[in-house]
């Protein structure tokens, strides 16, 4: 750790970076990093563990830096990589930033801008989706205007069309997030969504920029271990179902738990894939979850729900896995409904 950076308190922005077992990208995401104005930027990497060269890399690039602070720990998951990160922090705002994605030097410039003139608790930003042969495609809608942080969270929860669960779409004060104590809470697979809902509910200002700042890569996953969509599937239904009762008080209320459930109805497709032993442990639990269902606005998941006093749950998830399967198709054959396809510049 370098002890010149962590006892400097000028940094306008932490980039909180957690790596694990990245070496195959993370040589050219670092250099996109450092790409960017990194004037009053504090850098703090995280190695969580890894078993490859990913510490190495790190090194080589920060370790005489005197504005980057690397530490190595334990491997003890994302969620703990972030809470360290945030203790580490000593710039005035977080930034979460995933090691295998970047930051737009044209966006995160403006950010800056926002985050000195506005000085809010949280600013939320937009992102760009990276995809192979230099495609790029970026949302197409703009930020609402809002004058108070509710017309803010109720703008996003019901407005907002792609995900807005993702903790590295908001820069956060880090003060707020301490006097707050917004850490992510670990052992679970759906933190950005467990922590989301906490960061905006207790935001007093929140400002919206359109310029997109971050450049997400997108995954795409080979195989997904049983394991581990038995693990979301769980986290998933179990956090909508606790969530109602936090929230449904809330003046955003409303619209957040619409959120959670859409969540927890798409989710219930894959039931049906999960061995016998597993889908009975779930049962319970997703149970819990669709008794939720009667605060939706959507006429289709409240179908879902009154079938599901019928049917047993496997039949109701073949149901859903083939319309998600129908409405996939048509989503491919006539091109994504939400977003357009444009070069962007980074």
């Amino acid at each position: 750790m370098n002890e010149a950076a962590s006892n400097n308190s000028s940094y306008l922005i932490s980039i909180i970076i957690p790596v694990y077992n990245s070496e195959s990208f993370l040589s050219s995401r670092l250099e996109q990093l450092l790409k960017n104005n990194l004037e009053n930027i504090q850098i703090i990497i995280i190695n969580d563990g890894s078993t490859d060269k990913s510490l190495e890399i790190c090194k080589q690039y920060f370790d005489k830096n005197p504005h980057a602070i690397i530490i190595n720990q334990e491997n003890q998951g994302l969620s703990a990589a972030r809470n360290t990160g945030i203790d580490t922090a000593s710039g005035q705002y977080i930034v979460f930033l995933d090691s295998d994605d970047i930051l737009i030097t044209k966006g995160f410039d403006e950010i800056r801008k926002h985050l000195e003139n506005d000085k809010p608790d949280v600013l939320m930003g937009k992102y760009v989706i990276m995809q192979e042969k230099g495609r790029r495609i970026l949302p197409k809608y703009t930020f609402p205007k809002i004058k108070s942080a509710d017309e803010a969270r109720l703008a996003i929860y019901s407005r907002i069309h792609d995900s807005v669960w993702y903790v590295w779409r908001y820069i956060s004060r880090r003060e707020f997030l301490l006097e707050n104590e917004l850490y992510f809470v670990r052992g679970i697979v759906c933190e950005d969504m467990e922590w989301t809902p906490r960061l905006l509910t207790a935001a007093k200002t929140i400002t919206f920029v359109d310029e997109p700042f971050y450049g997400y890569y997108y995954k795409r996953v080979g195989s997904v271990t049983q394991t581990a969509a038995v693990r979301r599937l769980r986290d998933v239904n179990a956090l909508v179902a606790a969530d109602v009762d936090a929230y449904i008080d809330e003046f955003h209320g409303k619209a957040l738990i619409n959120r959670l459930i859409k969540e927890s109805f798409f989710s219930i497709s894959r039931y049906c894939l999960c061995g016998p032993d597993n889908r009975k442990a779930l049962l319970p639990v997703i149970n819990e979850a669709i008794r939720t269902y009667r605060y939706s606005s959507s006429i289709i998941i409240r179908f879902f729900a009154f079938i599901r006093n019928f049917l047993p749950l496997f039949i109701c998830s073949v149901l859903l896995t083939i319309v998600r399967l129908v409405l996939g198709t048509i989503n491919r054959l006539l091109g994504p409904l939400s977003v357009k396809h444009r070069a962007w510049e980074y």
